[in-house]
């Protein structure tokens, strides 16, 4: 039988089922059957400009055909750092004048002076203010392809040809969420596994998602619009890409309600400021649209992250070597160290150099700790925050003092959840402990390792009512009891 496997085609024997064709698969599957494929026109045009092309999609249709005609043949007039414009040429609208921001890659329409005779189709090359002469706000789309020529353009090339671009529009089909045991069919498409294009523009909140959509999350939420998957708490999305979302957007909410949460959209979503666009599906949106919450998916990244950390320096010099990139090693440089660190930490900025650094740290000067997350799951989400165990397997904090009973460690780091008191020792601190002072205190954070034990103190010298136990030492306790005030400890968690 001739079927498809996300994506891609392949061969069959009769009566074969899912699971003699996806024998270790455990997350969502899904069946296509009864697609028909049509082309079909689009709301999107190509424009050739000299030895540039541009593809637009067209948001105000009847704007659009009222100057489609005219444009042809337009030279570019001028342009500035901000926009480009064509023309002039005449058309029959009525002057409004109105101020509006464009984003960068908006294609509106201005009349200069309120001349009909003197119309510009204007492309923006950056964000854009402009108080100009037309209907509304002007705007006839934008570009989705090509925005790089924007920059290259000169005044005087010419908008030789506008072709219009068509679909191979597929149906929708019949979507079965497949059983295992079930038996493959001729024509059958299977998708396992949704793959997610990420953007370079926004290396570091791209390199996030990586770090979260490997793991195969579980849906958190569905909607008409998007599907929403768990984030990683405490981590801050710094970079900005508030585009409109479209059908297969997959982007980070970055402040508000489900900070840090990614959701991959099933329908269209004007940008949103709360939101950066980090890169959109390329095959296997069928899996999303029939998954409900609870719902284990398969999600595979366009590049896959490259996360050195936690392997021995031999482990990253042959995955990086796979990839035809240079490893160049520092710190402890034996085959055996631990990467605790490397640089440059992005995938997008290591793909690009060719090149990457990997610190090394011997394995038995790295503090392998148990965190109590069942009776500490806030204090522990701090302790992972404060050491970068968050999104990292090696952590780390600097020994801010220390005694004879104990080190406390200083961390410098915005934690939004109140350090409520859990998991409070009782009656002893055990040696190999490790405790944060909670709110009721006025050092809140501050994260301590007892050297032994106590009745009286925990691992940060405060009184038991003031200290959320979080964790206990399990390997190279040593390293913190022979460590100095101001030196570098490296954590890395042991799992259950």
């Amino acid at each position: 039988m001739r079927i498809k496997l996300n994506g891609k085609e392949i061969d069959a024997p009769q009566n074969t089922s899912l699971a003699d064709l996806l024998p270790e698969e455990d997350n969502l599957v899904v069946i296509v059957r009864e697609r028909k494929a049509q082309e079909k026109l689009t709301d999107t045009f190509k424009l050739k400009i000299g030895k540039e092309s541009i593809t637009l999609k067209v948001e105000n249709e009847a704007l659009w055909n009222s100057v489609r005609d005219k444009i042809q043949g337009l030279e570019v007039a001028w342009r500035t750092k901000r926009v480009l414009a064509f023309g002039p040429f005449s058309c029959d609208l009525q002057c409004s004048k109105v101020q509006h921001d464009y984003e960068p890659g908006e294609i509106f329409l201005s009349l200069a002076g309120g001349s009909k005779e003197s119309a510009y189709l204007m492309f923006a090359v950056t964000r854009y203010q402009l108080g100009h002469c037309t209907v509304g706000d002007g705007v006839i789309g934008r570009v989705i392809e090509g925005f790089r020529a924007l920059r290259f353009l000169e005044i005087g090339e010419k908008i030789e040809k506008i072709e219009p671009v068509f679909d191979r529009v597929v149906s929708a089909g019949i979507k079965t969420r497949a059983e295992m045991t079930e038996r493959i069919l001729e024509g059958d498409e299977i998708y396992s596994q949704v793959t997610v294009g990420l953007k370079k523009e926004v290396a570091n909140a791209s390199d996030y998602a990586m770090a979260v959509l490997e793991r195969n999350p579980k849906v958190e939420e569905v909607t008409n619009t998007y599907v929403r998957f768990k984030g990683i708490a405490g981590i801050e999305i710094g970079e900005e890409n508030p585009e409109k979302r479209f059908r297969g957007a997959v982007s980070i909410r970055r402040t508000g309600k489900n900070t840090g949460d990614i959701y991959i959209y099933l329908r269209d979503r004007m940008p949103h400021r709360d939101h950066c666009v980090v890169g959109f599906v390329e095959s296997g949106i069928e899996l999303l649209e029939v998954a409900k919450k609870g719902d284990k998916i398969r999600i595979v990244t366009n590049p896959g992250r490259i996360d050195l950390v936690g392997l021995t320096q031999l482990q990253a010099q042959k995955l990086l070597g796979e990839k035809g990139i240079r490893q160049l090693r520092e710190g402890e440089t034996d085959d055996n160290a631990i990467v605790a660190s490397q640089i440059p930490e992005t995938t997008f900025e290591i793909l690009s150099r060719g090149v990457v650094t990997t610190f090394g740290v011997a394995p038995n000067k790295i503090v392998k700790v148990k965190l109590f997350q069942e009776l500490a799951p806030k204090t522990a989400s701090y302790f992972r925050i404060a050491t970068g165990l968050v999104n990292k397997k090696v952590g780390k904090l600097q020994v801010y003092f220390k005694t004879k009973d104990l080190a406390v460690f200083r961390p410098n780091v915005t934690f939004e959840e109140p350090l409520i008191p859990e998991n409070t020792p009782e009656e002893i601190v055990k040696p190999g402990e490790i405790g944060v002072t909670n709110m009721s205190r006025k050092h809140a954070g501050l994260i301590g390792v007892r050297f032994i034990e106590s009745r009286d103190f925990g691992p940060t010298a405060e009184r038991f009512e003031s200290t959320n136990l979080v964790g206990v030492v399990l390997e190279n306790f040593e390293v913190i009891k022979n460590s100095k005030e101001g030196e570098v400890i490296y954590f890395m968690e042991v799992m259950e």
